[in-house]
């Protein structure tokens, strides 16, 4: 609809959109293994953060580089296929959780209202009923 030069401005702007999750990614999951490293490993303090920090990061650059090479024979197709089913998962999960840790766990008085739990059970349901959807009506479910 908006021709080639379109085209490429928006390739461009969804590369640069991938390019910074990517790295928001590997920084918080470098981030977070580092300091939990540095706290509870026995040992791992002699390293300094900084240092425990740059081998998580290049280790998960390192396995993304050896997946991408030598993965599945599908290529990043499949990844992609991978990553799509476990985020709609980890989604609907997550609100099952949320659900039953806020009714649960929380005292009374800080519990979430009524309206509150609904509109976290309908993420349920959403994310989980599109998943299973899915997974019926393109055949990866054996019928």
């Amino acid at each position: 609809a908006g021709g080639p030069v379109l085209g490429s401005v928006f390739l461009g702007f969804i590369a640069l959109i991938g390019l910074n999750a990517t790295l928001g990614l590997f920084d918080s999951f470098s981030r977070g293994q580092a300091d939990m490293t540095y706290h509870f490993v026995p040992g791992a303090r002699r390293f300094r953060m900084s240092h425990l920090y740059a081998a998580f990061l290049w280790g998960v650059i390192a396995f993304g580089i050896l997946i991408l090479l030598f993965g599945p024979a599908d290529g990043p197709g499949a990844i992609l296929d991978v990553l799509a089913f476990l985020s709609t998962f980890a989604m609907g999960a997550y609100c099952v959780v949320l659900l039953l840790v806020n009714n649960r766990m929380l005292p009374r008085p800080i519990r979430p209202r009524w309206w509150s739990n609904l509109i976290i059970a309908f993420g349920a349901v959403f994310y989980l009923g599109m998943l299973f959807y899915s997974l019926i009506e393109y055949g990866v479910v054996v019928s």
